[in-house]
């Protein structure tokens, strides 16, 4: 049991750390590419971000399903059904690919009726590259659920971060040889194909056994997998509406170059936020699954609660430094300009700070336990309320802040009281209960960060360096006053003990 969860808890660390590389890398390449490529072109770079977004419903709630049936299966020591579910969910990945393909080609051809002869090469390259560099990372994603329901996420996350630091450096040495964003996207399909290798070397590693096969696809797990992804799929729709229509809604109601300001001061920084919270918490999933099937019922919950509480210091200390340290960092990054934006950013993480950490785990819990279902109207319902309400706000002339606080209003009514509700009935805890112990733990960690305010108040005349510097310690204050403050006797004793038996078995 303890080298499962190591080996998922080792998964969730390295991708993490894809995501703070994948931070510092999108500090450092962003204002050059703004620079290089220029508003127009950097707009159009942003927006082919978004179509491999909106492509990214293809995949139907697969990666979660796939990696839940694998659990399942491997739990529960069946290899012919874990055989079969790899295979049948291989071939479903693969027909999104080919999908994939059709809908970027069919894109490219009606895109070049409506933009000038000069720029149809550029929107049709962009659209063709992504379309094929998403069509692969299905493939992929097929390789990466079965590794990830075998619990050994740390192969798919060695993985990850492996290609995000090619891909970093793929983008700056095209940019800097002079090519253009039909060449970014380029590079993104060289670094998908790399993934995929590395994968399917990957696989063969974590579970020898495995056999991928045309004849061990079987409709009775395609009808399994596709009845647990409907759910997800719906989910991930209302999700997608709610993280990009702010930025449709800024096109369409004000201008390019606000959704230039937005996307930078706003969206890079909240999507990193967002993105690493998810990635701490996406092994959940398989955890809570593989809990379930073994009914452990004691340490189903233990886990549960000692998710609560690590979450929500985390997500509360990073809203909290988005608040107090990101504007003076927006200064030196991308220039004064770009303040425009910072209040929508306040808004955004301030709603972040009081539902993120808690709704990651009860989402997972509820993937864990196919009870996701009621997950997907709720999330559907919130990203067409943030759209009407964002653009309300915008035609209000509220402008940026306004729609951010469209957006995360919906967000917070969903996340923060309508799931946990669902999650305290499922569980047979009162509400009032849960609600109380997350009070306290958001003002609990409110009071962790108190050490770094300071040390962020002091610096009077802010400069990079400093600022940078300021961000280290500060994470190492929180780490520190967390582990004095913020756990119990016994769960820092449980944590010694957990590290030291991995240290053991290491040796």
């Amino acid at each position: 049991m303890n080298r499962h969860l190591r080996s998922l808890l080792s998964g969730a660390g390295l991708r993490a750390l894809v995501y703070v590389t994948a931070v510092l890398i999108g500090l450092f390449l962003t204002p050059y590419l703004v620079k290089t490529l220029g508003d127009r072109q950097y707009a159009v770079f942003v927006f082919a971000g978004l179509f491999t977004s909106w492509c990214g419903l293809v995949d139907f709630g697969m990666t979660t399903a796939s990696a839940r049936f694998v659990t399942l299966a491997y739990t529960q020591s069946d290899p012919r059904r874990l055989n079969e579910t790899a295979s049948s969910a291989a071939f479903l990945f693969a027909a999104m690919g080919l999908a994939v393909l059709a809908i970027a080609a069919a894109a490219a051809l009606v895109c070049r009726r409506f933009v000038s002869a000069g720029e149809a090469p550029v929107y049709t390259g962009v659209l063709l590259f992504s379309g094929a560099a998403f069509a692969v990372s299905k493939l992929a994603d097929a390789l990466a659920g079965v590794i990830n329901g075998v619990m050994r996420q740390e192969l798919t996350g060695l993985a990850a971060l492996v290609c995000r630091l090619a891909l970093g450096a793929a983008t700056f040495l095209i940019v800097w040889r002079g090519g253009r964003v039909t060449a970014i996207t380029a590079g993104w399909l060289a670094v998908s194909l790399m993934n995929l290798l590395i994968l399917a070397f990957f696989m063969r590693r974590a579970h020898p056994a495995l056999s991928l096969s045309p004849r061990l696809i079987r409709k009775e797990r395609i009808r399994e997998l596709l009845g647990y992804s409907v759910y997800t799929f719906v989910q991930q729709l209302g999700t997608l509406l709610t993280r990009r229509s702010d930025l449709l809604v800024i096109g369409v109601f004000l201008t390019l170059a606000d959704v230039t300001h937005y996307n930078l001061a706003v969206v890079t920084f909240a999507s990193y936020f967002v993105t690493l919270s998810e990635e701490l918490t996406v092994w959940l999933t398989n955890w809570f699954t593989h809990l379930h099937g073994k009914n452990e019922t004691k340490l189903f919950k233990e886990s549960r609660l000692f998710a609560y509480k690590g979450m929500t210091y985390l997500t509360v200390f990073m809203a909290l430094m988005l608040i107090f340290w990101a504007r003076d960092f927006l200064i030196f990054w991308v220039g004064e300009a770009y303040l425009d934006a910072f209040g929508a950013l306040v808004v955004i993480a301030a709603g972040l700070a009081l539902y993120r950490g808690s709704a990651d785990v009860n989402i997972r819990f509820l993937q864990g336990t196919a009870r996701h279902q009621r997950l997907a109207p709720m999330a559907v319902g919130q990203g067409i309320a943030g759209i009407l309400l964002a653009s309300l706000a915008a035609k209000s002339g509220l402008g940026l802040t306004g729609v951010a606080a469209g957006t995360i209003i919906p967000a917070l009514a969903v996340n923060g009281v309508w799931i946990p509700l669902y999650v305290c009935r499922l569980t047979g805890e009162r509400p009032s209960f849960y609600f109380l112990r997350l009070a306290r733990q958001i003002a609990a960690a409110a009071a962790a960060f108190l050490p770094s305010w300071l040390l962020l108040c002091t610096t009077l005349v802010p400069t990079l360096p400093r600022l940078v510097l300021g961000l280290l310690v500060s994470v190492l204050l929180w780490l520190g006053t967390v582990w004095l403050f913020g756990l119990t006797r016994l769960e820092r004793k449980k944590i010694r003990s957990f590290f030291r038996a991995g240290r053991v078995c290491g040796g």
